[in-house]
């Protein structure tokens, strides 16, 4: 039996009546006997909680056309574009058309989402709404990384999962090893081994891409150091996905500098289906490289970004 939650119920009846009933907030206060400013705060408690969910079923006209014309450019299987508002940025906008993408992916039955990390996949999940599910399961793509100032790929598993109510796997390993072979001994054991065998085969990966350079998240989280940044930056290196680099062709840009325990860009290229997150004009090469890489399939971002990429 459910628990008493008085506040709880009152939200659910005022929802009933408003959504269900089709009475105005004037006519739930008397009904409930309470001010109509009560009511107010109480149907937005209802969407907040995800007991109410507004959906808009539509994008608007000039972001349905950014994303045809991705689609027919780049041979994308899909395209979901923000506005970047007044106020706002573009990483946020690229966040909510990711979340709005993973909504999506949700409730439609039984799916297996394999997550990455980054400032934008963070955002994405906070953004993310409540959705009622079954089947679903969230598993780490990426290991366990320590910055605080970044979502790490545990952050980001377990809120998606707590909003969907999903089954969360992750890799037990540090995102990053001290040395190759330390790397490859996590690759070895068995409970790393198994978490990647499942992100391989999951019905979709959700990645961010990161740029190349001192402002990038690597350097400014301090895995990168100057040094190896410009050597990377000398060798080519336009783009990055799970700590791995690649050029403008989408060639692989080998570094020592960084040891990742995570699926690897040929595991990209097998997937089922990669979904990046990438929002502001300064990521277009990171897009092209993933593009001639073959690692991406579909793209959440925003409209300065896609109007850059189609300049």
């Amino acid at each position: 039996m459910a628990d008493h939650n008085p506040r709880r119920e009152q939200i659910l009846r005022a929802a009933w009546l408003y959504y269900e009933r089709g009475f105005n907030q004037h006519s739930v206060a008397e009904r409930l006997g309470v001010s109509r400013s009560t009511v107010s705060r109480l149907l937005a408690d209802a969407e907040r909680t995800g007991i109410v969910r507004v959906t808009v079923t539509e994008p608007l006209p000039e972001t349905a056309r950014l994303s045809e014309r991705l689609i027919d450019r780049f041979g994308l299987v899909d395209a979901t574009v923000e506005l970047t508002l007044d106020g706002d940025s573009p990483r946020a906008a690229a966040a909510t058309a990711m979340a709005r993408r993973i909504e999506r992916m949700v409730t439609g039955g039984p799916v297996t989402l394999a997550t990455g990390w980054g400032r934008t996949l963070g955002d994405a999940a906070q953004r993310t709404r409540r959705v009622r599910t079954s089947g679903v399961t969230i598993v780490d793509a990426f290991g366990h990384t320590t910055t605080n100032a970044i979502a790490n790929s545990v952050e980001v598993s377990n809120t998606l999962g707590g909003k969907f109510g999903a089954r969360v796997m992750h890799i037990p390993s540090p995102g990053f090893a001290a040395t190759a072979e330390i790397a490859a001994n996590f690759y070895d054991s068995e409970p790393v081994s198994t978490t990647l065998a499942v992100a391989r085969g999951a019905d979709a990966l959700i990645v961010a891409l990161g740029i190349v350079g001192p402002g990038s998240l690597l350097a400014t989280a301090g895995y990168v150091d100057n040094r190896a940044m410009k050597r990377l930056i000398a060798d080519g290196a336009i783009g990055e996905v799970f700590g791995r680099y690649f050029d403008l062709s989408g060639e692989p840009v080998d570094t020592d500098a960084l040891h990742p325990v995570s699926l690897t860009l040929e595991d990209l290229r097998a997937s089922k289906r990669v979904i990046a997150a990438a929002g502001g004009a300064d990521k277009v090469g990171a897009v092209r490289g993933a593009l001639a890489a073959g690692l991406i399939d579909e793209l959440a971002t925003d409209d300065t970004l896609a109007r850059a990429l189609l300049a």
